[in-house]
């Protein structure tokens, strides 16, 4: 059922998803520079060791690293922000906007 506007009684109503959109970008920018710094500690180990083995490996390892590590991170905290921000948005935000009148309710 779609609700109707409380003011003006118009049923052209929007879903605002205010919280899940603003959790959804801090989940993902959070997520990467976490993955990123993680894998890069982790990958700066590893080319060291790498390092001994073959020269080049070295670089690669850590920039493959870092890579992999925020593009997994920022997907990791992306569909955290997403749940959270879907729950703030049920309990807390308003979650519809009038499109005729522009109240939120």
């Amino acid at each position: 059922m779609i609700p109707t506007c409380p003011a003006c009684h118009s049923d052209q109503i929007q879903h605002c998803h205010y919280g899940k959109r603003v959790g959804g970008t801090i989940g993902t920018v959070a997520g990467a520079f976490s993955g990123a710094s993680g894998a890069t500690a982790g990958a700066l180990e590893g080319a060291r060791i790498g390092a001994t083995v073959m020269r080049f490996a070295g670089p690669t390892a850590t920039a493959s690293g870092a890579v992999l590590g925020a593009i997994s991170g920022g997907l990791i905290g992306c569909v955290a922000g997403l749940k959270l921000g879907e729950v703030v948005d049920q309990e807390l935000l308003c979650r519809y906007r009038c499109t005729q009148c522009g109240k939120h309710f």
